[in-house]
């Protein structure tokens, strides 16, 4: 996949885990993501990409795209997969392809700039539950809206 940088893995990742704990309760990966200025990242991303890289299964380089730089991937050997079930790898092809397909990084970025990225500081972890909260929650209105305001205002005052 030659348009297959950074961001989009990182979005292969965010969605697979999220989307994956949206229907089980449970990620593929328990990795722990934080917000970064262009979505979600896991915490140890750059750990996982130098030690790949140290074992030559991984290389990596950075290349102009547009006004930006852009660190690209090329794996030497096929993934070990051992560890993932059958639908698993399901979900996770699935986003690749979609990711791949149906989106530039931009596109995708935006995606998954949802209520619990938006709320985040840089830095903070972005627990899966977050994700819900948007998916479930919907705008306040009538009289909901009127007791927000009420103690919002209250809460000010104090």
């Amino acid at each position: 996949m030659r348009d297959f940088g950074v961001t989009k893995l990182n979005k292969v990742l965010w969605f697979s885990d999220a989307r994956t704990y949206e229907t089980s309760g449970n990620s593929i990966t328990d990795e722990t993501y934080i917000r970064r200025k262009f979505g979600p990242v896991p915490v140890h991303i750059d750990e996982v990409i130098a030690e790949l890289v140290e074992d030559g299964q991984v290389q990596v380089w950075t290349e102009p795209c547009y006004d930006y730089e852009v660190k690209r991937y090329a794996t030497h050997e096929p993934p070990e997969t051992s560890v993932f079930s059958p639908d698993e790898l399901g979900f996770i092809d699935w986003w690749i392809r979609h990711v791949a397909e149906q989106h530039t990084a931009t596109s995708i970025s935006e995606k998954s700039h949802d209520y619990g990225w938006k709320i985040a500081k840089d830095g903070e972890e972005l627990p899966f539950k977050a994700f819900l909260a948007k998916r479930i929650r919907s705008p306040l209105d009538g009289e909901e809206l009127d007791w927000a305001r009420k103690a919002a205002l209250e809460f000010q005052s104090k």
